[in-house]
């Protein structure tokens, strides 16, 4: 039997965290209608989202906060560290009713990490390349804001490429894509698309400030995390 209402769906999902963590997965698969592999690791959050992939050794943490997504999806030991506050408006909202092709998704790539106490607002589509990183503490990524012109809320995707790096109390805000092979210096603001890879990037909004050898271990990488 799989729930339908949201509202079953949450009550589900609120009871499975203070669950064992066996019946925790039974709810999140059998009831809810989650794919978790065998080996991927769901901790005490609360996960309220229409549909939850979860790869091999990927892994949320405990004491996370991620709802409202259509769909959040982990790859192969892709991470969600503790504290992390995911929150999103589903299409059938309405808040965003000349947007008809906003996705409120959350995808991570082969291990990629979101680290600890970060706040990411989903209302479009997140997603963090292959060994990238949402790496520190208090980052911000923001995929909606305000139109003051048309007093309109408008939504624009957040990308991250692959082997990049986004530091410490960073804020990505709506329609910032970050190349592969680049590291943002911490405090820094993305406003939109960066320009090119092996680069640092840094300041208010964020400059390059000096290139990078492509050679740096941090961009060849092939093991899940630096934590």
């Amino acid at each position: 039997m799989r729930l339908r209402s949201r509202r079953s769906r949450l009550v589900a999902a609120g009871v499975a965290m203070v669950l064992p963590s066996r019946a925790r997965r039974w709810v999140h698969t059998g009831l809810l209608g989650h794919e978790i592999d065998p080996t991927a690791r769901l901790g005490r959050s609360l996960v309220d989202v229409d549909r939850l992939v979860m790869g091999p050794g990927s892994a949320i943490a405990s004491c996370s906060v991620i709802r409202g997504c259509e769909e959040v999806n982990l790859a192969e030991e892709a991470a969600i560290g503790p504290l992390v506050w995911v929150n999103a408006v589903r299409r059938d909202k309405h808040y965003f009713v000349d947007q008809p092709l906003r996705r409120p998704v959350l995808r991570l790539k082969r291990a990629a990490l979101i680290s600890c106490l970060h706040m990411i607002d989903c209302c479009d589509l997140v997603e963090i390349g292959a060994y990238s990183g949402i790496a520190g503490f208090g980052s911000q990524i923001m995929t909606h804001t305000v139109d003051i012109v048309r007093l309109k809320q408008v939504a624009k995707p957040v990308i991250v490429g692959d082997h990049s790096l986004v530091s410490t109390s960073s804020v990505l805000l709506p329609g910032a894509v970050i190349p592969d092979n680049v590291i943002v210096s911490a405090g820094s603001v993305v406003k939109g698309p960066l320009a090119e890879g092996h680069t640092l990037y840094e300041g208010v909004p964020a400059v390059a400030k000096r290139a990078l050898k492509p050679e740096l271990a941090f961009f060849h990488r092939a093991v899940a995390d630096v934590r």
